[in-house]
This record gives C-alpha cells, sequence and structure tokens, in this order.
C-alpha cells in the first residue's frame, strides 16, 4: 500500500499532499482519481492528529444556525446522507435527544424553530424529521434524565462514526488504488519554491532519519492545526498566522446509570452545547472549546475542562452523577479554525477555507487548507481540485471514484458482535489473512475480541508501521479501558516477524506503544 522513501527520491509529481488527516486523505484520494500524480505525505500517521480527537460525529451543525452559517448547514447535511449511505459500516443513524430547561439561554420555541429549519435544509434525507417528546414518553425512553425544571424535549437524527480512523484509511486505500503514493511516518521537512514558484519538497523519514526531495508543481498544506509549522522557517511563511486553533476535551467513561440514548444539551455554565453519546461500550462526554496557542501535539485535558464535563453531565443526571471514578481517560484535539484574534471561540467560522499562498504574497503554486471536519471532508476535496488544476495538469488517466471503497449493503455491526464489520466489503481479505495460521486466529488479548491475522492484515495491507498505528488506528482494541495491554506483546511479535524485529526491538515497540497511550489517552489521575 505504501513506498519508502527511496523509492520516490527525485520522483516527478503533479501534487504533494501534506498531512494525512481525514481532510489530507480525501483530497489526495480525489486528485489521483482525477489523474493527477499525486503523493501523500504524514509525519505520524494517517488520522493520528485532530481526526482520533473529535467527538465522531457526521452531524450537519445544529450550532452553526444561530451564526448564520446555512450555506455549511446545508452542506454538512448533504454530506451527512452520502455518508450513511456509503459507509454503513462506519457511519450509523443517531438520534439526539434534546432536553430545554428552565433559563437555557435557547428556550423551547427558539429550539424548535433550528429544528425546523435544520429539517428544511436536509430536505432530501433519509434520516427522519425532529419530533417533540411528551413529558409521559420521555419518563420510559430517558428514565434517570433530570426533570426539575424541564420545559420541552425533542429529538433529532445525526449520525456516528465510531472509528473514523477507519474512515481516513478508506480513503488512503482508495487513493493508493488510484496509483497514488502514500508515506505515513515522513515528515515534509521544508518546500522549495525558487522564484517564487514550487518546485520541490524535501522529505524525513521519521524513523531512518533518510531524508530525499521529489519535485512538483503543487503543494497542499492539509497539516490541520499544524498548518503554520510546515510553512515555518522556509520562504513560503508568512507572518501572519492562518490558524487559530480551539481545543476541544473529552471524558471516556463507563457510566451505568448514565443516559441510554444521545444527549444534546446546553451547559448550565456558559450555555454552550455539549455531547453525552454512546460510543463503542462506554459513554463519550464533551466537547470544550477553548482558545489553544500551544504545540497542537501537546494538548491536554485540564482540570478546570474534566470538572465542567463532569458537573454539567452529572447536573442532567442528578440521580445517577458521573463520577471521577467512572471516567476511564480523557482525550483532547485542537480544531484548524482561521486565525480570528478578538473572536469569541464559539463564533468562529466552522466553515473549510482553500487559501492560495500567492494572494497572500507567497509562492504559487502552494495551497493551504483551513478548517474542515470528518463530516465535509469529501465536499472540501473537491473545492480543492480546482485550485489544484490552476497549477499543474494530470499527467495520468481520470479514474471513477465510486462510492466510499468499503461500501456494503447491510447496516452497521459493533466491533464485539463482529470484529471484520469495521473492513466493508473487504472483510474478505482481512479472512484470508486470518486463515494463513492458526495462531492468527487468536485473540489479540482476552477482553477484545480482534484477534492477530487483525495485525499481520495491518502490517502487509494498511500500511502500520508501529503498535500504536495497529491498536489505536486501525483498530478498536487501543481504545478499550485495557488498552490491548495484556496482549501488545503478541501483536508486535506478529509485526516483528514482517519488519525482522530482535526481542529488544519488540520490547522498544511495546514501551513505545505505552507511551502514546500516556499523552493521548490520558487518566484522570495524571491530570
Amino acid at each position: 500500500m505504501t513506498a519508502s522513501l527511496r523509492e520516490v527520491a527525485g520522483r516527478r509529481f503533479d501534487a504533494v499532499v501534506i498531512g494525512g488527516g481525514i481532510n489530507g486523505a480525501g483530497i489526495a484520494r480525489e486528485s489521483a482519481l482525477a489523474g493527477y500524480a499525486t503523493l501523500l505525505v504524514e509525519r505520524n500517521d494517517f488520522a493520528s492528529g485532530t481526526t482520533s480527537r473529535a467527538t465522531r460525529l457526521i452531524h450537519g451543525g445544529l450550532r452553526y444556525l444561530e451564526h448564520g452559517e446555512l450555506g455549511l448547514v446545508y452542506e454538512s447535511l448533504a454530506e451527512r446522507e452520502t455518508l450513511v449511505r456509503d459507509a454503513p459500516h462506519l457511519v450509523r443513524p443517531l438520534r439526539m435527544l434534546v432536553p430545554v430547561y428552565d433559563g437555557d439561554r435557547r428556550p423551547p420555541w427558539m429550539m424548535r424553530a433550528g429544528l425546523t429549519l435544520y429539517d428544511a435544509l436536509s430536505f432530501r434525507k433519509s434520516l427522519p424529521r425532529h419530533r417533540s417528546m411528551p413529558v409521559s414518553r420521555l419518563a420510559e425512553y430517558e428514565p434517570g434524565l433530570e426533570r426539575r425544571g424541564l420545559r420541552a424535549a425533542y429529538t433529532f437524527f445525526d449520525a456516528q462514526v465510531e472509528f473514523p480512523e477507519r474512515l481516513v484509511l478508506e480513503s488512503v486505500r482508495e487513493f493508493t488504488g488510484a496509483g497514488g503514493v502514500a508515506l505515513n511516518h515522513v515528515t515534509a521537512t521544508s518546500i522549495a519554491s525558487p522564484g517564487g514558484v514550487v518546485r520541490a519538497v524535501r522529505l524525513r523519514d521519521g524513523c531512518s532519519a533518510d531524508e530525499v526531495e521529489v519535485q512538483t508543481s503543487v503543494v497542499v498544506n492539509a497539516a490541520g492545526p499544524w498548518v503554520d509549522a510546515v510553512l515555518a522557517g522556509s520562504d513560503a511563511e508568512r507572518h501572519q498566522k492562518l490558524i487559530g486553533g480551539t481545543k476541544g476535551s473529552h471524558l471516556v467513561a463507563e457510566w451505568p446509570g448514565g443516559p441510554k440514548h444521545a444527549v444534546f444539551a446546553a451547559a448550565k455554565s456558559d450555555g454552550r452545547p455539549f455531547f453525552i453519546l454512546p460510543w463503542y461500550r462506554y459513554t463519550l462526554v464533551g466537547t470544550t472549546d477553548l482558545r489553544y496557542d500551544g504545540d497542537p501535539s501537546a494538548a491536554r485535558t485540564t482540570p478546570t475542562e474534566v470538572q465542567y464535563l463532569l458537573d454539567e453531565a452529572s447536573r442532567l443526571f442528578r440521580a445517577a452523577p458521573l463520577t471521577r471514578e467512572a471516567v476511564l481517560y480523557t482525550y483532547s484535539g485542537v480544531r484548524p479554525l482561521p486565525y480570528s484574534p478578538g473572536e469569541r471561540e464559539g463564533a468562529i467560522t466552522r466553515r473549510h477555507l482553500v487559501v492560495d499562498q500567492v494572494k497572500r504574497g507567497g509562492p504559487s503554486g502552494l495551497l493551504i487548507v483551513i478548517g474542515g471536519k470528518l463530516t465535509t471532508y469529501r465536499s472540501l476535496a473537491r473545492i480543492a481540485l480546482p485550485h489544484i488544476a490552476k497549477y499543474t495538469t494530470p499527467s495520468g488517466t481520470v479514474r471513477s471514484g465510486g462510492s466510499t471503497p468499503g461500501r456494503v449493503s447491510s447496516g452497521f455491526v459493533a466491533p464485539d458482535d463482529d470484529p471484520l464489520a469495521i473492513y466493508g466489503r473487504r472483510r474478505d481479505e482481512v479472512q484470508a489473512a486470518i486463515a494463513v495460521s492458526p495462531e492468527f486466529a487468536e485473540r489479540i488479548c482476552p477482553h477484545n475480541p480482534e484477534v492477530l491475522g487483525q495485525v499481520a492484515y495491518a502490517v502487509e495491507r494498511e500500511c502500520a508501521a508501529t503498535l500504536a498505528d495497529v491498536l489505536l488506528r486501525r483498530l478498536p482494541c487501543g481504545w478499550s479501558a485495557c488498552h490491548a495491554l495484556d496482549g501488545a506483546e503478541s501483536a508486535a511479535r506478529v509485526m516483528g516477524r514482517t519488519f525482522g524485529w530482535d526481542d529488544a526491538r519488540v520490547h522498544e515497540e511495546v514501551e513505545s506503544y505505552k507511551r502514546e497511550l500516556a499523552e493521548t489517552l490520558v487518566p484522570l489521575d495524571a491530570i
């Protein structure tokens, strides 16, 4: 699926896309399908940044309506419909309960009006329209919900992608299937633009430190909150920042007394909407929205954020409040929003933009992606394509993209019920990989259903290079309460057979996985 750094040395590409999150993968896919010889470069692993730190929803953006972003909501709802249809093994409809209480910033009439407009903007949708929830029905539907001060309740539908990492990987696989070249664990260290024209990109291997240069006419900087860091120190850099990210933090909890269904409510302390969602085997609570100017890789949940989310979730379920003891871990990500000094966090636009750097006095052929989210990654890719065409012509053949590559006729199946369901129509490939050896049918760890054959498949067919790549971004088990630590060594040994790792290297891989866990899925006692 991937080429080595040496194989691309000295090659010429029509376009180089920097950043292997949902937006970069989507743009690279669209570019390759349009016939452009395209290289996708990711400094860590595909989907390892903001994509994996999201609230894991495919949504139209109900709250965007109050900021007048009707166009964005319409676009998002259309893309939501496409993903629900084309990727039912990863994206499933999710009914949200919206309670409205005394003192809420948005009274019942406003919420009802917003939901009505939301329905109108998605008039072609297959999901049901919003409904009022009578109090008598509410007691049965969500018995633990606090009813003191409750003025009204509504339900509406959005969608959930439990593991967006798989959505990214499917785009990457279709990209390489269309002739694209994908490199993870490779950093774009500089962009060469002599005479004010993009000519080349220098790349460094994250494991060996080898460096090569590739020629190109177009560079698409889709590095999310790292956009400015990619430009730093090059002749493409400009003094004005492009990204003014905000941090969103989440709690993952085992909360037996919590909600049985998804809840979308307004926080009492600041009026900001937040979610309580059934996710995987757990409950996901989030998100916050705070200015963040540091290294996005170092974003962590703060004690203040933890208390905010605990308090707001517990207010809705006073009979069985969410306690610190129930929280398994936290995670945080930085939204790549446009730099907007002085703007209130919640009011910063969530629209995606493709900025031509030549309009900022920079070199021609350099494109910058600002914003973007899981829901709209494919429409963003379509927007980016004419910008690429401005600076280069396709050197290859136009291909048909069809639907999402994993498309299957059956609907969503939880990984615990069928660990191969996440592969969509590629499940037969995985079954064949498992059948190679009796050992491959053994579970990675006793607490999760995934098997060792899936580890081998991730290495051979899904460009996994590290244990964290496999357990956190190819399989769900790294997000479980045990993080599959009991099977980490066994999984590393399976990988080691392909990569030629000795015992010391296997041990180091397990330790590296533990370090990544400690940095990303952070328990409360480490905050």
